[in-house]
């Protein structure tokens, strides 16, 4: 699943390809990934992109006016296998016949739900294998309840507040979007090990040390998978919108390292399940 590092690095990148660019058209072939009238849209042109936890929104304008407040917004969750992927030229008559993307790989796919055309015939294929993501019309950006941690509202003090009202062990309200937004099953493994936090400890049951540690750590490590431009495993769920892949799964800490030895201590990584999600910890470094 993409998860913050990832859908900011979706972000950057068609910051500097589609900014400006006209909706000409939207091809629907899944109904079920795309909700909203897309006559409401077409014609308008991308004025920005924004982020929010793991949605990608896109701010629309009138091309004429030149004015933002259309409220009109395309907003887009990846869900489990989501994609968004960037092509120059998608005229009718070509992408009938499937544009050679990337090497092996054809446009549009078996998995394409949703095509967005330009007036300048460039567009993007809204790909996904098991049609959980969506993209949907609105009127205002669809922000996530939970509190972006990358944003000013993420500080030390908003993860003591969160931790001590909470039961739940730390790794689960760490992936909890209604508090927490943009924190996946990745960055909330290598997140705890960094900070050496076992993953099923209390969340209210953390000290002042291990909260400002973990808050650092979580920082650290979503801007480390920024760095890397997102993971990109063996199944490739995960691609940049030019088909490319991020390098991030090079330096997973703990996660999917189950019996390979810690990078700090040597002790054989342990897998355990937590709401049906694997957990990935070192049983010596983050003891209970």
């Amino acid at each position: 699943m993409p998860e913050l590092p990832e859908v900011e690095t979706i972000k950057r990148s068609l910051e500097k390809k589609i900014i400006n660019k006209t909706i000409n058209d939207i091809e629907i072939l899944s109904p079920k990934n795309f909700i909203g009238n897309k006559k409401e849209v077409i014609g308008l042109k991308i004025n920005s992109i924004q982020r929010y936890g793991k949605v990608l929104v896109f701010k629309l304008a009138n091309p004429q006016t030149r004015q933002s407040s259309t409220n009109k917004y395309l907003n887009f969750h990846f869900k489990l296998s989501g994609q968004l992927l960037y092509a120059d030229y998608i005229n009718n008559a070509i992408y009938k016949n499937k544009i050679p993307f990337t090497k092996g790989n054809k446009m549009p796919a078996n998995t394409t739900r949703v095509i967005i055309k330009f007036s300048d015939n460039s567009g993007l294929f809204f790909n996904d294998l098991r049609k959980f993501g969506w993209i949907k019309i609105s009127q205002k950006p669809l922000v996530p309840k939970g509190i972006d941690v990358l944003s000013k509202k993420f500080t030390v003090n908003c993860l003591t507040e969160i931790t001590k009202k909470s039961k739940k062990p730390i790794k689960l309200l760490l992936m909890d979007q209604e508090k927490l937004t943009g924190i996946g099953n990745i960055y909330a493994n290598d997140s705890l090990f960094l900070a050496k936090i076992h993953p099923q400890r209390l969340s209210n049951s953390l000290t002042k040390k291990e909260i400002k540690n973990l808050y650092q750590s979580i920082i650290k490590e979503i801007k480390k998978g920024i760095k890397d431009k997102g993971s990109s495993g063996a199944d490739e769920a995960f691609i940049l919108p030019d088909g490319s892949k991020g390098t991030h799964q090079r330096n997973f800490l703990v996660y999917q390292q189950e019996k390979k030895p810690c990078p700090r201590c040597q002790t054989p990584i342990k897998r355990i399940k937590q709401n049906n999600r694997s957990s990935f910890f070192c049983p010596k470094c983050q003891n209970k």
